[in-house]
């Protein structure tokens, strides 16, 4: 067996080729807080120089290299320098720096790394805190003896800075590999003091491994596709193993690497295909072939043999097994496990005493016959760790999602990639592990354990690519079969199939033990087993809720009640026009009155129609006529959430997750039980917030906690028009579509914008909700055509450029350096004008915080903030967080102030729940001592020096170990984070909470992150060049987060809104699910990459690609017709403006204009038909064609055409 080891790179925009970037100021993720080594290169970085020497060979530059020389020659051809300064930490009696710069040479093919894992273990730590240096740099040493010149190899990946990590997808990325040739020197700081180097050991936490590169291994060419995003997606490794990316670098097994090599053989195969000139590929190839018949040698057949051994308690036989030769493995094996068993005696190497034998021996025999069947004939294969093959066997495997019946695992064992969910990331066992088992080398095993084309095969490739589209309740069969097969067709020969849809009916009776099909106009369609049962589930509940009768009450509940609970006298629409809010409550009351005798209910409402208040009055309602001790439970996704709708409604509130655990339905690593559970019979309503929200899992594991015997109501509340769910299906617009339809009664939408009237009245401005109405979820033929008239009035302000109402500022910027300035200058002129304050460039800091303060001089995080779709790139969040940690303080900060590209002052974010179960612990300031506290992913707050450093925090040696945040309406507590926290009440210490663990700069925030939140001003950055996430969804997420202004930073021009205004851009339209009724998504509109064209509408789309059934009946005709045509294209005149006709026919080369006018009756819409006319006729005479609303449309439509064409009349 070979050790071999990954090596953690910070992103190069030119393959690590041993050059400066080309455009140093575009690569924003190699200063990423997830880049390598650290924070340092963002530490270090000298921008100015690098654009100056941009292009240029590093050798060239001598000692001026960039702060990336660790990473950045990995696959160069020349030597470099590089160097490490000493730690600001290693300081003489004096305070005065201790020791010198050290320095060396990065040969070609090389980079730097350190195994940071090996340092924080707990065998290098010392009784009294810290870490013994001695041990720690026995432990490095270790970690290199394994590392074999020759023979490792050596895995290049990057850390979640990367351009193809998101902030809900982070994902390490395979750069390449190659072989080891050499290690560098160790390396020790020059000129320390012995005291230095008894407390630190005084060694440079970096060492050179150089590789063979480019004789040997490949690289997987990035750089060269990165404006063609389908080549990205089709090259792109992420490693099916991710634990072995942990740490910057790691020890990799003979089976890890073989993972690793085949995902890598994968990619060049496809890159061959694509024509790549970028190596020679059938080289590469070739290699990587040799390469995976050399590791299976070194894999053998029972890479699982050691941790199942130490597993049932048989150590002894661990080394014997290890030392031996991989031919003899087959031998040592049977002999292990005869011995066990009693039919052999004692074997070669094995050292162990009568009693050891016995107690061996009888905690074999105390195992189950599954337990020592699964151990002896199916575990050893598998290359599991420890961990793993206890929670197998263990009692509780099916908290990780594995069956309670081990005979199942072991009729199947490919249920172990299937199925088990591990406590994170990188705890996972993957197809490829178990495949190697199953189909091992023919080299090595003289059988398979099945036949290739066994129906466990197929059925883990299925699940494996239902598990990939994670948001899809179902897809196409045909399409997931391609997907297999194209994925087989890389695989080694011996194991490479080709399956046809006949296996799936042929071993139907087997499949459905993880899948389950349906057939649908023709076309069979496949879904995961536990997607179906959730989906059948949600649906029951929510169609047999529906059956029941009205809610009948004994007490009164008027008009009047509801107009006692919904008006608020203090309301400014109430003040300034007394008829607009009477109108307004009463539209709120007719949806009071007529959801809530209904046992099942929607509130549907956009941003500013009053859902909150609406709510409170239904919970007034509720404990009017069922008693004031009336059961009700408030429940929302997110633990922001719930807070949010419990300081609105002054009632308790929970997360579901909390609710959840609380009645033992939620596992300890976070996954849902579906069964054993109790199930809640005390509450009667449910009121559940932000319902958009939620995914069809935490809907049916809800479902799964409740006795519906005992409900009385429940009732969703949320936006149809935000973001679909991160998980599967989109339970909330099934709901609305399906009620819409056939049960309107149940169905209360608010339509009346409370917002946009007071703001009217105000004169404060209606120009965010006016702009975010355009993106909105419309469903009626009379609401599309009034608001395409609306989108065009409005688009033409936008596209004017700066303030477009008082609410609403739009500012163009084209580049990097632009959008920078015009983003922290609007930033800054806000300030000052909202605090009177002028900015003071030598201490912007007293404006920022001053900017944070409400006139009670507390911190309020949402007074304004910066959103952006992306994570990476430069308009994304890590770039414009770092952008603004500095303009913020006016310089960068110091190193030593940092904890984890943290600093004090700074504007962070929660990222990881903490609840009950896991709390964070904070400083009291009302009880006076620690307390444990919940904390919710997406919470805002600012960071405070401890209270345990005082003034020492500001001093000029202070070096930063811990600090505590104020979070938003959490202002009593100061939460504490990173080393040294203190004690609990009970004399304990407080353990450490890692910085990276917990928290992110949030000064800028993306869309998702900012759901369900509201700030004063927004500052949204809306790219062109970029636009894989966009969706109306995610535009009209983000302009809805403003309260008081938006200003909107797009990249150039209007042409991104545009865009995002066409119904196909939605995301929401192309999930398939299936809750209510069987509508698939049609392939082509869910692989629009293949085909699309903004514009050109596809012959079987047009139903999703225009908005009324009228445009349908055209867009069908002229494709009968075999006419050409654009839909809701821009036209543009000489002089800038421009509308968005219906559709822009060509026939025999001329071009026409085709307007369809559906709602004449409307005065509005009859003066902007009349605006547009004379647009049309002064620029583009004669080019116009209309057609009306009405019963001739169909053979009007007709005679135009034949008129285009030429035909008699």
């Amino acid at each position: 067996m070979t050790t071999h080891i990954t090596a953690r790179l910070a992103w190069h925009a030119d393959g690590w080729n041993g050059h400066v970037c080309k455009d140093p100021a575009a690569n924003t993720f190699c200063v990423g807080q997830q880049s390598y080594p650290g924070t340092m290169i963002g530490e270090q970085r000298d921008l100015a120089q690098e654009q100056k020497v941009c292009g240029q060979g590093c050798s060239k530059l001598g000692k001026d290299v960039p702060p990336c020389m660790y990473s950045i020659n990995a696959f160069g051809q020349d030597r470099i320098h590089a160097f490490a300064d000493t730690p600001e930490f290693f300081r003489k009696e004096d305070r005065s720096p201790d020791g010198v710069r050290r320095e060396w040479d990065m040969p070609p093919s090389s980079c730097s790394i350190w195994p940071y894992e090996e340092m924080y273990k707990d065998e290098v730590k010392l009784a009294r805190g810290g870490y013994d240096p001695d041990k720690r740099l026995a432990a490095v040493r270790n970690f290199f003896a394994k590392v074999e010149v020759g023979r490792s190899l050596v895995f290049y990946y990057a850390n979640f800075s990367n351009p193809f990590s998101e902030e809900d997808n982070k994902r390490y990325v395979l750069l390449g590999v190659s072989r080891v040739k050499a290690l560098g020197e160790e390396l020790f700081y020059d000129e320390c003091s012995q005291e230095t180097i008894d407390r630190y050991g005084g060694f440079v936490w970096q060492r050179v491994v150089s590789s063979h590169y480019p004789d040997q291994g490949m690289r997987i060419p990035y750089h060269r596709y990165t404006d063609k995003p389908e080549v990205l997606e089709q090259i792109l490794a992420v490693p099916a193993n991710p634990r072995v990316c942990k740490y910057a670098a790691r020890h990799v097994s003979d089976d890890d690497a073989l993972i690793l090599v085949e995902q890598l053989l994968g990619v060049a195969c496809r890159l061959q295909e694509l024509g790549d000139d970028s190596e020679n590929w059938g080289s590469r190839i070739s290699w990587l072939q040799s390469v995976i018949a050399e590791l299976w040698q070194g894999r053998g057949l029972y890479p699982g043999l050691p941790a199942v051994l130490d597993v049932i308690g048989f150590q002894a036989a661990i080394p014997g097994f290890v030392k031996a030769k991989a031919e003899e493995a087959v031998a040592i094996k049977d002999a292990v496990f005869a011995f066990l068993d009693g039919t052999a005696k004692a074997f070669d190497g094995l050292a162990l005493n009568s009693d050891e034998v016995s107690k061996v021996k009888r905690q074999w025999q105390l195992r189950t016959d599954e337990e020592r069947a699964l151990s002896r004939d199916l575990l050893p294969r598998f290359g599991l760790d420890g961990t793993q093959v206890r929670r197998l066997l263990g009692e509780d495997r099916t908290t990780y999602g594995l069956p309670a019946k081990l005979s199942e695992i072991i009729d199947n064992p490919y249920i172990l990639c299937e199925s088990y969910i591990g406590d994170g990331p990188d705890d996972t066992i993957g197809l490829s592990k178990i495949e190697h088992g199953i189909f091992p080398s023919p080299n090595i095993a003289p059988a398979f354990l099945y036949e290739v084309d066994d129906w466990r095969r197929l059925r883990a490739f299925t699940v494996g690519q239902l598990l990939i589209k994670s948001t899809q309740t179902f897809l196409e069969l045909s399409q997931v079969l391609h997907d297999v097969n194209h994925d087989l067709s890389f695989v080694a020969e011996w194991k490479r199939h080709q399956f046809t849809e006949r296996y799936y009916e042929v071993d139907k009776e087997h499949m459905l033990g993880a899948l389950e099909f349906r057939e649908h106009e023709g076309q069979r369609y496949v879904y995961l087993r536990s997607a179906w049962e959730d989906e059948q589930l949600v649906s029951k509940c929510l169609r047999e809720l529906n059956k029941r009768a009205d809610i009948s009450f004994k007490v009164p509940l008027t008009e009047s009640h509801w107009g006692d609970y919904l008006r608020d006298d203090c309301s400014i629409l109430s003040r300034m026009d007394a008829d607009q809010y009477r109108e307004a409550i009463e539209g709120q009351i007719a949806v009071c009155q007529q959801i809530f005798v209904r046992p099942l209910c929607v509130l549907a409402g956009s941003a500013g129609t009053g859902k909150t208040t609406v709510i409170r009055s239904l919970i007034h309602a509720v404990e009017r006529v069922h008693g004031s001790g009336a059961s009700f439970q408030l429940l929302a996704p997110t633990g922001k959430a719930a807070d949010r709708i419990r300081e609105k409604t002054g009632k308790a509130a929970s997360t579901i997750h909390s609710f959840l655990a609380q009645r033992g339905w939620l596992n300890d690593n976070l996954t849902f039980k579906r069964q054993g559970g109790f199930r809640e019979e005390g509450i009667e309503t449910y009121i559940v917030d932000e319902s958009s929200m939620l995914d069809l899992t935490l809907v049916a594991a809800l479902f799964r906690a409740i006795n519906w015997n005992s409900v009385r109501r429940l009732i969703l509340v949320g936006d149809p028009s935000q973001l679909p769910p991160i998980g599967r299906g989109k339970v909330f617009g099934d709901l609305i579509d399906w009620l819409g339809k056939d049960y309107p009664e149940c169905l209360g939408t608010l339509c009346t914008n409370v917002r946009q009237m007071e703001n009217r009245l105000q004169k404060t401005g209606t120009g965010i909700i006016d702009l975010a109405s355009l993106f909105i979820r419309r469903n009626s033929g009379g609401e599309v055509e009034l608001q395409k008239a609306h989108a065009e009035q409005m688009l033409a302000r936008v596209q004017e450029g700066g303030k477009v109402d008082e609410d609403l500022q739009v500012i163009y910027w084209s580049g990097q350096q632009d959008l920078e300035d015009k983003l922290v200058s609007s930033l800054q002129s806000d300030m000052q004008a909202d605090t009177g304050l002028t900015l003071n460039n030598e201490k912007p800091y007293e404006l920022w915080r001053a900017a944070f303060k409400n006139k009670e001089g507390v911190d309020r995080p949402e007074q304004s903030q910066v959103i952006s779709p992306y994570r990476g790139e430069f308009f994304g969040t890590d770039h414009l967080n770092g952008l603004l940690q500095v303009a913020s303080k006016g310089r960068r900060p110091d190193p030593h102030r940092l904890i984890d590209g943290v600093a004090l002052f700074d504007k962070v974010m929660q990222i990881r729940n903490r609840s009950r179960s896991k709390p964070l612990w904070a400083w009291d300031t009302h009880g006076r001592s620690n307390k444990p506290v919940e904390v919710f992913n997406g919470e805002l707050g600012f960071v405070k020096a401890h209270a345990l450093d005082g003034k020492n925090a500001f001093g000029p040696w202070f070096r930063i170990k811990h600090f505590q945040v104020l979070f938003s309406r959490k202002e009593s507590f100061w939460i504490g984070y990173g080393r040294s926290l203190g004690k609990t009440p009970d004399g304990k210490w407080i353990g450490d909470e890692k910085v990276e663990d917990n928290l992110e700069l949030a000064y800028a925030i993306s869309v998702h992150k900012s759901q369900g939140s509201e700030f004063e001003r927004v500052y949204f950055v809306l790219p062109k060049s970029k636009q894989a996430l966009l969706s109306p969804e995610l535009l009209y997420t983000g302009l809805t987060r403003a309260k008081k202004h938006c200003t909107l930073l797009i990249e150039e021009d209007l042409s991104p809104l545009l865009t995002l205004r066409r119904p196909e851009a939605s995301h929401l339209v192309v999930i398939n699910s299936s809750l209510f009724d069987m509508r698939p998504v049609s392939q082509l509109l869910s692989r629009k990459c293949d085909w699309y064209e903004e514009g050109k509408i596809h012959h079987t789309l047009a139903q999703f690609m225009v908005r009324s059934k009228s445009e349908v009946i055209i867009a069908n005709m002229l494709f009968e017709r075999e006419l050409p045509f654009e839909y809701e294209q821009p036209l543009y005149a000489k002089d800038g403006t421009f509308y968005l006709p219906d559709f822009l026919v060509h026939c025999q080369g001329q071009t026409y204009i085709w307007e369809h006018w559906g709602m004449i009756s409307d005065e509005g819409y009859r003066n902007h038909r009349e605006t547009k006319l004379e647009w049309y006729e002064k620029h583009f005479p004669g080019q116009l064609i209309e057609t009306f609303e009405g019963a001739e449309l169909s053979m009007e439509s007709d005679r135009l055409i034949r008129k285009m064409q030429g035909a008699p009349e």
